[in-house]
């Protein structure tokens, strides 16, 4: 065990902390950016599905080009060994990224509940489906693993050893998630434990894989069938949502509480599954 998280430090306290500062800073900034250029877009009288790819596709230029400074000023390491690579992807985390999500929405269809349609036009469609796919599928998860996955955890890796590695950028990334939501006390722990675990089994992906190619794979297609609005799982429908599954249900600890299935019992189960095996995987590959 110590073997397998074992690792030289290489990053002072101060540039390991700073690392942490300024790439969350960089990924709000980079977002913010990306969404208000697509906005403007969108005013000039495109439509906004276009809108939306253009936002997915600056949001993940400029979350890279920040990180390419951080890594130069700040750690002083070339992006590739931030695991920031050319694009390699492994097979099992390819079949992966789609049984999580299809299994997890597979388990709550099989509960008791309603389908909800959403009527939308042509235009609100696109838009959803664009925005589902470009913009919190892709880009999302591709920026928040360069920046947890990447960034964050090499710096940290370097500065202590992979515990630190996994756990702080893991707790970061959970706690991300409260901005902005109006949650109940059991809601926000529930929360925090499924944001850190899920951390914790793309921080695993990234090891065992040598890139953040492979945990952004499994990140952007939970999104795009989970979060993005193309299909909401919840006791409410979402009128933003092309497809509603309305559960009967009313467990906190199926549906979620107020953060929804994300944060239910169930994922935390797909995400510990995932964990494990990526675990395995690792120690399989430390033995060879």
């Amino acid at each position: 065990m110590d073997k397998l998280f074992s690792t030289p430090a290489k990053v002072t306290t101060k540039q390991a902390i700073a690392t942490v500062v300024l790439a969350y800073v960089s990924l709000i900034i980079s977002q913010l950016a990306a969404v208000l250029i697509g906005q403007a877009v969108t005013v000039i009288g495109l439509p906004d599905a276009v809108g939306s790819a253009v936002s997915g596709v600056l949001y993940i230029v400029f979350a890279f080009l920040c990180v390419s400074v951080i890594c130069k000023k700040v750690i002083h390491l070339p992006v590739g060994a931030c695991r920031i690579t050319k694009l390699s992807v492994k097979p099992v985390w390819c079949i992966s990224a789609v049984i999580l999500p299809v299994l997890i929405a597979g388990v709550y269809f099989l509960m008791a509940g309603k389908w909800e349609i959403t009527p939308m036009d042509t235009g609100e469609i696109c838009y959803t489906v664009t925005d589902a796919v470009i913009f919190y599928g892709a880009a999302a998860g591709i920026v928040e693993e360069i920046i947890f996955r990447g960034v964050l955890m090499t710096a940290l890796e370097r500065r202590w050893n992979k515990y630190a590695a996994v756990i702080i950028p893991s707790v970061i990334f959970a706690l991300s998630h409260l901005i902005g939501a109006d949650l109940d006390f059991i809601s926000i722990f529930q929360l925090l434990a499924a944001g850190t675990i899920v951390g914790i089994m793309f921080s695993f992906i990234t090891y065992e894989s040598g890139n953040i190619w492979n945990s952004a794979i499994v990140h952007s297609l939970w999104n795009i069938i989970i979060v993005g609005g193309i299909l909401h799982i919840g006791v409410e429908p979402n009128r933003y949502s092309l497809f509603n599954y309305v559960l009967d249900s009313k467990s906190f600890f199926i549906t979620g509480g107020d953060f929804g299935i994300e944060a239910s019992v169930i994922a935390i189960i797909g995400y510990v599954v995932v964990s494990i095996l990526a675990f395995i995987l690792i120690k399989r590959t430390k033995k060879g």
